[in-house]
């Protein structure tokens, strides 16, 4: 399969070491995700060098903004001066054009639910908050990737196929993260979930991430690498197969070379054994 990977990138990281560690794991393209406070045009440019030096490809940038709090940087250090800034200065890693936020949640933290995340006019509020992100780079070649999550606004099937009917021009798409959107409840028979919401989504699609799904000892949810988890991961790979568009498909939660080549395999050699 031809696989993408995550390249995080934060303030200590060493730009070209991160990208030479995903090519060495077997990569050559993928994410990458920015978690510098106010990024510079220059900063972007120098990832983009530190990509073009080792043949790195970017399908897209990670900024993962909430767009119900634009100006707020506690989750993950950026807010929209910086995805501003990625967006205005993202052609030059290699034209790429999609960029991934939230899909916008009134939580206090990332996994925190908040009942009105489910109401009506906090969609509305996030259709809005797209539209004004959307306006602000007007001329600009971009496309809104959001990543659903259980706790958020677009939290389901239902709500990533709605939202994305509010940009029929295609502006705004969802990232494929099956174990994203499980609930509590839904583990239990999480390989039916999961082959259930691939196919209803698979319209929505921009971008797939591949993780797993499991349980601690308390028994809170975890996202751990693929081959890491209790999901059937040849049936989800077919599913995808069968159902989603022809996208970048991304292996996520690696963290280091190991990682990286760890899932790679995994997934490859289920892959090869069901003869996708």
């Amino acid at each position: 399969m031809d696989l993408g990977v995550m390249v995080n990138i934060y303030e200590e990281t060493e730009f070209q070491g991160a990208f030479e560690d995903a090519v060495d794991a077997g990569f050559q393209h993928g994410q990458v995700n920015i978690f510098l406070p106010r990024i510079s045009a220059e900063e972007v440019r120098q990832l983009a060098m530190a990509a073009v030096n080792v043949n790195f490809h970017v399908d897209a940038i990670g900024c993962y903004i909430n767009p119900l709090r634009l100006d707020d940087a506690t989750l993950h250090h950026v807010d929209f001066t910086d995805w501003k800034v990625v967006v205005e200065n993202m052609a030059m890693m290699n034209g790429v054009e999609r960029i991934v936020c939230w899909s916008g949640t009134l939580g206090r933290q990332l996994a925190t639910p908040n009942l009105l995340n489910a109401e009506e006019e906090t969609f509305n509020s996030v259709v809005s908050a797209l539209k004004a992100m959307l306006d602000s780079v007007r001329g600009f070649p971009v496309q809104i990737l959001l990543e659903p999550f259980s706790a958020h606004v677009v939290c389901d099937a239902r709500t990533c196929l709605r939202m994305a009917e509010q940009f029929p021009n295609g502006e705004v798409r969802i990232v494929l993260d099956a174990p994203n959107t499980m609930s509590h409840k839904d583990f239990a028979h999480r390989d039916q979930f999961v082959r259930d919401f691939v196919t209803a989504v698979a319209p929505a699609v921009g971008l797939v991430h591949l993780t797993d799904m499991s349980r601690d000892d308390t028994g809170q949810r975890r996202f751990p690498r693929a081959g890491s988890g209790v999901l059937d991961y040849a049936a989800y790979l077919q599913t995808i197969g069968e159902h989603v568009p022809a996208v970048p498909m991304i292996v996520d939660h690696v963290y280091s070379l190991r990682e990286m080549s760890a899932a790679r395999q995994f997934i490859d050699s289920i892959a090869k054994d069901a003869g996708f």
